[in-house]
């Protein structure tokens, strides 16, 4: 099956210019992964995670200082057990030693720098490397391969603003999104059935062949083609990414785009790092890119089939190896052997990312990841959490950090307001912290009412 899956690539000659060759390089070496058996995928995981223990502590302050003074020796790594006597890395400590986690090898401007919300709701900075950023690049590929998607199929793109490719301006652009970064973007931020109307117009006239999304912002559409009674759009598969998928939405896509539906794991840190085959049965993680721990309440290994905090160590970035890192998701894994014939481990649900769907003035829906970014684009120091208690009011739970002052304040208010409206009422509540659910779930955007009533 697999081997339909993963075909031989041919590539426009203008790609391989440009800094692209270095993501189909990996492309190539990644069109055989799921023949190894797990033994050899261990063994080439182990090697990867060997090579940036090595790099960090050559190239990072913080990690020779970390190992020299907790008398590791990364000479004598040889097995996967070793990495729990290196302590967590967490967003905390992050922030306080951003300078000395960069690498001395890489100069700055050559580092490319993102910033993440996580599931913890406070906005996190850090740079990764060009080489990290085609590795990345090429995972995400050999992921879209299982739904059966080819460079230069046109894509439906339901997310936000900054994950939309960046591209070359003029010519070269234009020539780009016509032969291989070929998408036509939803527009989340001024949702009305006019706009809708638009946009199905356009995604009538432009066919995409694969639709990829946030959730929400699908769902969105997809309440608004069923409400309308349109059931004649099809597309080859749906990838789902950046929000916990509800089976409420799954069964909805599926209906209304009359295809398969692909759930992804993706984080700005460590990429798309699992993805669902074709038995939806889980998501495959993708061993190559990323180490992965399942650790309970105490820091110790979970069992398969508990829920369990996850901890990932970055095998591509390093620019800013993240060693360890508490990324603040929480998940199930399984030791069960797929069906599909692929030997990479599964993650069997995942937890802790979910955002809701708040609703403006006008009763138009508003995905949720609009909000975080108002904390993300503008660097706002603050944990939070939106909650919409009714049609007219919004609560919204902030716990602010040393450097949060008043000018945060009315900056957010300024910004929550262009997005719901000025006649919602916004009551802003300081808080000392903001636990998570029971479930294990950070709630960073959560709504007491339906969006579609």
């Amino acid at each position: 099956m697999y081997n339909r899956i993963i075909k031989h690539f041919t590539y426009p000659m203008w790609m391989m210019k440009d800094g692209n060759f270095g993501i189909y390089k990996y492309i190539n070496k990644y069109r055989n992964y799921n023949e190894f058996g797990y033994d050899e995928l261990l063994r080439m995981q182990l090697s990867n995670l060997k090579s940036i223990l090595f790099y960090a502590y050559d190239h990072c302050e913080y990690y020779r200082k970390l190992f020299d003074r907790n008398g590791i020796s990364i000479h004598k790594f040889d097995n996967f057990e070793m990495m729990r006597e290196i302590p967590i890395l967490t967003k905390e400590l992050i922030r306080e030693n951003q300078s000395n986690l960069l690498s001395k090898g890489i100069k700055k401007n050559l580092l490319f720098e993102d910033r993440t919300g996580g599931s913890s709701g406070v906005p996190l900075s850090f740079y990764r490397d060009k080489g990290c950023l085609q590795k990345r690049r090429a995972q995400e590929l050999f992921f879209d391969h299982w739904m059966g998607y080819e460079i230069g199929d046109k894509i439906g793109l339901f997310v936000a603003a900054k994950h939309m490719p960046a591209g070359i301006k003029g010519f070269r652009r234009r020539f780009r999104n016509e032969t291989s970064d070929r998408f036509l973007a939803f527009d989340p931020s001024n949702i009305d059935d006019a706009y809708l109307e638009d946009f199905l117009g356009k995604f009538r006239k432009y066919e995409p062949d694969f639709i990829k999304c946030f959730p929400n912002s699908l769902y969105i559409f997809s309440n608004y083609l069923k409400r309308k009674g349109i059931d004649d759009i099809v597309v080859n598969g749906i990838s789902c990414t950046g929000e916990t998928l509800h089976d409420y939405q799954r069964e909805l896509f599926k209906e209304v785009f009359h295809c398969p539906v692909f759930e992804k794991y993706a984080s700005f840190e460590a990429g798309v790092a699992a993805c669902e085959c074709s038995e939806h049965n889980g998501m495959h993680m993708f061993l190559d890119g990323a180490y992965f721990e399942f650790l309970n309440e105490h820091n110790q290994p979970a069992k398969p089939g508990e829920l369990a905090n996850i901890v990932v160590t970055d095998l591509f970035n390093q620019g800013m190896p993240f060693i360890r890192y508490k990324i603040g998701d929480t998940g199930i894994y399984s030791s069960e052997k797929c069906r599909c014939g692929s030997n990479l481990p599964i993650l069997k649900k995942l937890f802790g990312r979910d955002r809701d769907i708040l609703v403006d003035e006008r009763g138009n829906p508003k995905p949720g990841y609009l909000f975080v970014e108002v904390f993300n684009k503008n660097n706002i120091p603050g944990k939070f959490q939106v909650i919409q208690e009714s049609r007219e009011n919004v609560r919204l739970k902030i716990v602010k950090m040393p450097e949060y002052n008043e000018s945060h304040t009315n900056l957010i208010k300024k910004k929550f307001n262009e997005i719901l409206g000025s006649s919602i009422n916004l009551d802003l509540e300081f808080v000392v912290d903001i636990p998570r659910e029971s479930s294990g779930k950070y709630l960073y955007v959560n709504s007491k009412i339906s969006p579609f009533l």
